[in-house]
């Protein structure tokens, strides 16, 4: 199993959710982030923010489905053909084990 965890702009996150809904990937939790990627945050005039508004998905999926969830969430995400600055990232963690709470089944 893979888990992966998608950082991107909070304006793209209903778009992602509802692609990977429609391809079949309906668990999702969504977390709202603050943070900066290289570009070490943002300038506007004379204000610096350092951390910029972010939203998180993580979702547990069998090793199969890495891939097509991974290029939904890059097709959605980026903004413009070729992407710009801020749009996101995507990290994929190798999963040991999953446990439902409330039947103790160890399954995804």
């Amino acid at each position: 199993m893979k888990m992966i965890k998608a950082v991107i702009r909070p304006e793209k996150v209903s778009e992602v959710i509802s692609a990977l809904s429609d391809a079949g990937f309906n668990a999702v939790t969504r977390m709202s982030v603050l943070g900066r990627g290289k570009q070490q945050g943002l300038k506007v005039g004379d204000v610096y923010y350092s951390e910029i508004p972010k939203e998180m998905l993580l979702i547990v999926v069998e090793d199969s489905s890495e891939e097509p969830v991974t290029r939904i969430i890059m097709n959605i995400a980026r903004t413009g053909k070729k992407g710009s600055y801020g749009d996101g990232k995507i990290f994929v963690l190798d999963v040991e084990k999953t446990i439902t709470i409330s039947s103790g089944k160890r399954e995804l």
